[in-house]
């Protein structure tokens, strides 16, 4: 067994000091950085999720969340494992006189259920039947969850700097978690209660600890592998890949640094396997059932659409199901979600497709990501190869592998409809980006240092430039995020996010009423918005026979999805495209364009 590596001293580059010395800090220097990194952070955060309305998925994973705490109740949001939102809804437990009523559940069918169960769920439990102003819990509910999904965006910037601190030194560490802070996808979904950042910190976790095993074979470090392993199995059936990934980086150490042999490896296999197993088992209470209702199941793979579109995993779906080999309510969801991804409204650049573009999620990471860490991180990517350590372990192939890998996946999913699905390449595209700044700063390039203050500077603007409104993020190459819904739809820049601000504009401006085609879910009476539903408009309970043509002449507001026609078919999609090239009013978080319409434009 191999003792542990320390960090290669830096040379310094024609008499000039080294400006990323590997030194370690004091222990008190670095409980310094991370709580001032942690206040930043949460400052940040809080001050973002706090002007934003519901997004499409909060609703319904808050509402499970609190269903399997407070009831044992795991139907609703079978799409996804529940550790995320039993965490999110922690705090929940804690409101007086709150509670979740399953009967609606017991009546419905389970297919049902499994496809409408979180929007008409989530929309009961955090709004008021009747939508009156300040008569729903709303908002309340909302950001306690929230915050919590905030703390584990904290541990995910603890990870990033502990192995940027470990493997590149202090001052690293440093760059690494301001990028890290001003990077605004992360930020974004930072603050929402949904899956994404929480498997893109438990899978970050894993490779870490992974990493340290490569380096030193310790029982902390195989107990951690073990735990952010489990962790991220628990929080989205997507990490499913972080599997081959571990088992690709397992088969170099084994032959190439030779810190494990074979047998090892077939060991922490076997580990990662039965703690998966036992792990899935746990989160669903030990119970096979998902509810204590007697003998309500989910079989969907007895469903037409799951025959038909996955009917090899649909058969092992059933098989398993029929000896109990787990919970049914996580093999039913892997069932689901599998079926989910066999298509799905896109939108790309003004093209529209069912099955998506195998070039979607490049086009979506180049475009999103700000053009300060691209740059870094296409710098970190070149240095490694012209150094020959692209795949060193040392370092690189921990980043490059599951880079690799993960963006190869998505190219194949036929689902595109967010960068989020990439969300966890991006801590590894951060510390290549900071292996890019070591470059520069210590190398041989004259200008190197000035040229990796102002691309950390350019980051610096480019996120104040968007903040607060972090989902809506598009680098200055497609014109920024006012320009943004022009190349991507949904989760990329509009789900929802906008309602509170949009009333706050109409409030400013004396709007007493407005005509509103919304793509979300919350609810415009919970915010007090007298409005007139118009054709496309998502939000739960809220039928095409209450949506009526607007009044004119008025304000109209268009949720951008929507303005680009993606959920309508074909003959209805150009049904907003008069507006969408006109200046607007009003531009509220670059999710929803307000116009002023004299008259009909259809």
């Amino acid at each position: 067994m191999k003792s542990k590596r320390s960090p290669k001293p830096v040379r310094a580059v024609a008499g000039r000091p080294p400006i990323f010395p590997a030194e370690p800090p004091r222990a008190s220097v670095t409980a310094l950085v991370l709580l001032t990194f942690t206040a930043i952070f949460v400052a940040l955060q809080v001050g973002s999720y706090t002007r934003t309305s519901a997004t499409f998925d909060e609703p319904g994973s808050l509402a499970a969340g609190y269903a399997a705490l407070a009831a044992g109740d795991f139907r609703p949001a079978l799409e996804h494992p529940p550790l995320t939102r039993l965490w999110a809804a922690l705090p929940l437990l804690t409101v007086p006189g709150l509670s979740f009523d399953s009967k609606a559940l017991d009546e419905a069918r389970p297919e049902a259920v499994a496809f409408q169960g979180p929007f008409d769920s989530g929309h009961r439990f955090l709004y008021a039947p009747d939508g009156a102003p300040g008569s729903a819990r709303g908002d309340a509910l909302l950001y306690r969850a929230r915050f919590m999904n905030v703390l584990l965006g904290v541990l995910l910037g603890v990870l990033v700097y502990s192995w940027v601190a470990e493997w590149l030194g202090f001052p690293a560490a440093l760059v690494a978690l301001g990028l890290y802070t001003i990077e605004p996808n992360i930020a974004a979904h930072s603050s929402l209660v949904t899956t994404d950042l929480g498997v893109t910190c438990f899978i970050f976790g894993a490779l870490y600890f992974l990493w340290r095993t490569s380096r030193q074979l310790t029982p902390l470090n195989i107990a951690g592998l073990a735990v952010f392993f489990v962790l991220a199995m628990l929080s989205k059936f997507s990490a499913a890949i972080l599997g081959p990934v571990i088992l690709v980086l397992l088969g170099m150490i084994a032959f190439r640094r030779r810190t494990l042999s074979v047998r090892g490896v077939a060991g922490i296999v076997a580990l990662l396997a039965a703690a998966t197993w036992l792990g899935v088992w746990a989160a669903y209470g030990f119970r096979y059932a998902p509810s204590a209702t007697p003998g309500w199941l989910f079989a969907l793979q007895h469903h037409p659409a799951a025959e038909r579109a996955v009917p090899m995993i649909a058969a092992l779906v059933g098989w398993v199901d029929s000896y109990h080999l787990l919970p049914n309510a996580f093999s039913q969801g892997f069932l689901h979600g599998q079926g989910l991804v066999q298509g799905r409204a896109s939108f790309l650049a003004g093209s529209y497709s069912d099955f998506g573009w195998w070039y979607y999620f490049p086009v979506a990471f180049l475009i999103k990501t700000p053009l300060a860490l691209l740059a870094l991180f296409l710098v970190g990517m070149v240095s490694s190869v012209r150094r020959g350590r692209l795949l060193s372990l040392d370092g690189e192939a921990f980043l490059v592998v599951p880079i690799v890998l993960f963006v190869g996946v998505a190219m194949t999913s036929t689902l595109n409809i967010g960068l989020r699905h990439i969300l966890p390449i991006f801590p590894f595209v951060i510390v290549l980006g900071v292996v890019a700044a070591r470059a520069l700063a210590d190398g041989k390039a004259k200008h190197g240092p000035a040229i990796c203050a102002v691309l950390l500077a350019a980051g610096a603007l480019e996120f104040a430039s968007v903040y607060p409104n972090n989902l809506a993020f598009f680098n200055r190459a497609v014109g920024g995020p006012s320009n943004g819904f022009r190349y991507l739809a949904d989760s990329n820049v509009d789900w929802g996010q906008d309602l509170k601000p949009l009333k706050a504009w109409m409030d400013r401006n004396q709007v007493a009423h407005i005509n509103l085609a919304y793509f979300g879910v919350a609810d415009p009476r919970y915010y007090g918005i007298d409005c007139t539903y118009l054709g496309g408009t998502t939000i739960p309970g809220v039928t095409p026979a209450m949506m009526r043509p607007p009044r004119l002449p008025g304000y109209v507001a268009v949720s951008v999805t929507l303005l680009n026609g993606v959920p309508f078919a074909a003959k209805d999609r150009d049904f907003y495209k008069p507006l969408r090239d006109r200046p607007p009013a009003a531009d509220i978080g670059g999710s929803i364009r307000v116009y002023w319409v004299e008259r009909a434009w259809w």
